[in-house]
């Protein structure tokens, strides 16, 4: 994490749980949950204030709520039920 931030110009929590890690798209609900952490590393690396970090925690919790929960899921290849 602190890695992209220094290195591949990772610049906002939305491109670490999108573009870095794909979290956003395999497991949403971890991403939800990895949100906070994400963001005090990025907070630290990039100094933000406590007023970026919450602009970052909203748009991020925003862009997660355009995918369909993993716990919602549903499947029509007759695999799962």
């Amino acid at each position: 994490m602190a890695y992209c931030a220094r290195n591949e110009y990772c610049e906002s929590a939305i491109d670490f749980i999108a573009r870095r890690t794909r979290l956003a798209f395999l497991e949403t609900n971890a991403a939800r949950k990895a949100l906070p952490r994400v963001i005090e590393i990025l907070a630290n690396e990039h100094k933000w204030d406590n007023s970026k970090q919450k602009e970052e925690l909203e748009k991020a919790t925003e862009f997660l709520k355009t995918f369909k929960s993993s716990k919602n899921a549903q499947f029509h290849d007759g695999k799962h039920s």
